[in-house]
């Protein structure tokens, strides 16, 4: 178990009040317990960074994305892997790929809805074509069905993205899909489109923050959580949430913030290229930033952030998270110029083995 002296968090004024009237309690340790267990979990086949994932019944699937960084049809993939918790020491199995008319693709986005998975846009190539580009096609992935003697099918959605769209955040709220922000080919963007396994429309309720690329998501409450990224190089800091009764919401910045009506410091969490992810009705942001090996957990109930156990893998950029059941897992993505493919589960409850 580690006890490290926690800095992203309030200052709670009423506490400074009875302190300084002598009323608080004296010498106590001002360390504080942090939880978190990182075990690592089994590895993907082939290393990768800029990867999507998504979770239908309980099952992960983890595809596309690049190795090395330069660029050809052969280091970019198409391929996909499942993960199924609850068969212990099964590890990552193949099932089929994206079909050849989707191309090769990485910087994708992914959620799933309706117990079938959806990728949406990215970098790569289409078909046969030698030409990398800008993607707004949508694929859908359905489980429940076969091709040959590899799980699941593939079909081209009808509607793509109004936009080509690379390095998105995504998500799902009930049976609605939502991808945003990114870099449409010309430059950062904020918009953010719904889609309903049929139809994709423009939000009518404007993202409020700055168009950005980098960011990281999660969903809790029923509301998608769209935090950090990076503008024009500079960090941005504003964590906004998204309900479909109430449109966007700004929450705690990431920044060290003093004033009148509050007093908090969660600069730590602000990173760009990390991961978000969902544990039950906790939200996530780990890894990221370069360096950074930090976790952070969101409590929607009084928008708070409270530090983690470190992940206990490499530091890496462009990684996958998701989670299911009681665990969350984050894997893959590239530390330097070496692209991973190793997997950590973490148990948010406990102490770090």
């Amino acid at each position: 178990m580690k006890n490290i002296s926690l800095r992203a968090g309030r200052f709670l004024t009423l506490g400074l009040v009875l302190t300084g009237l002598g009323l608080g309690s004296c010498k106590k340790d001002d360390t504080t317990t942090v939880y978190g267990n990182w075990t690592q979990d089994a590895s993907i086949s082939a290393p990768r960074s800029e990867s999507v994932s998504f979770v239908i019944n309980n099952v992960a699937y983890v595809g596309t994305g690049r190795n090395p960084a330069a660029l050809s049809t052969n280091n970019v993939y198409g391929d996909f892997y499942a993960l199924d918790p609850s068969k212990t020491g099964s590890g990552w199995s193949s099932v089929t790929p994206m079909p050849a008319a989707a191309g090769v693709r990485y910087g994708a986005a992914a959620f799933a809805i309706n117990n079938k998975g959806y990728v949406c846009g990215g970098y790569g190539y289409v078909g046969t074509s030698t030409n990398i580009t800008y993607l707004s096609d949508v694929w859908e992935f359905d489980p429940a069905t076969s091709t040959g003697s590899t799980v699941g099918s593939w079909r081209k959605v009808a509607n793509s993205l109004p936009t080509p769209l690379s390095g998105a955040v995504a998500g799902s709220i009930g049976n609605v899909g939502f991808v945003g922000c990114g870099f449409d080919g010309t430059g950062n963007t904020n918009i953010f489109y719904q889609f309903d396994g049929t139809t994709w429309r423009t939000l009518t309720n404007t993202y409020p923050g700055q168009p950005r690329s980098g960011a990281m998501s999660f969903v809790v409450n029923n509301q998608l959580y769209v935090v950090g990224g990076t503008n024009n190089n500079v960090a941005t800091t504003d964590v906004y949430a998204y309900s479909t009764t109430s449109g966007w919401a700004l929450k705690h910045y990431l920044r060290n913030v003093s004033n009148s009506t509050e007093s908090y410091d969660y600069s730590a969490v602000s990173r760009s290229l990390g991961v978000g992810f969902t544990v039950n009705d906790k939200g996530y942001i780990a890894v990221g930033g370069s360096t950074l090996t930090t976790c952070y957990e969101y409590n929607y109930a009084d928008d708070t952030w409270t530090l983690k156990n470190p992940f206990n893998g490499s530091a890496r950029n462009n990684a996958v998270a998701f989670g299911i059941g009681n665990y969350g897992y984050v894997g893959l993505g590239y530390t330097g110029a070496t692209r991973l493919n190793d997997f950590y589960r973490f148990a948010p409850n406990d102490a770090q083995q």
